[in-house]
């Protein structure tokens, strides 16, 4: 077997020191996207609340057409109801 030199050494050491500077560096961007996400909590939070609001106005748009479209028929059918007489 051949002896570890110092150069194969130095390399390893060299390699090792990259390895946990990614590692840190992968920690940081870490941190950063917990924080964002921490911001971003009370908005994601809002989100079904929201769509429920989003559902009642379509529900109220429907009932609102309706009224209108029942109006609308009334109005006709009394139109041509006295035209006749």
């Amino acid at each position: 077997m051949a002896t570890a030199t110092d150069t194969d050494i130095k390399e390893i050491k060299d390699i090792l020191t990259n390895i946990q500077t990614q590692i840190v560096d992968l920690k940081l961007s870490v941190g950063k996207i917990e924080a964002t996400l921490q911001t971003q909590s009370p908005s994601i939070q809002k989100i079904p609340d929201l769509a429920e609001k989003v559902g009642e106005l379509k529900n109220w748009k429907q009932i609102g057409l309706t009224i209108v479209g029942g109006l609308i028929g009334a109005w006709i059918t009394f139109l041509l109801k006295t035209q006749n007489h």
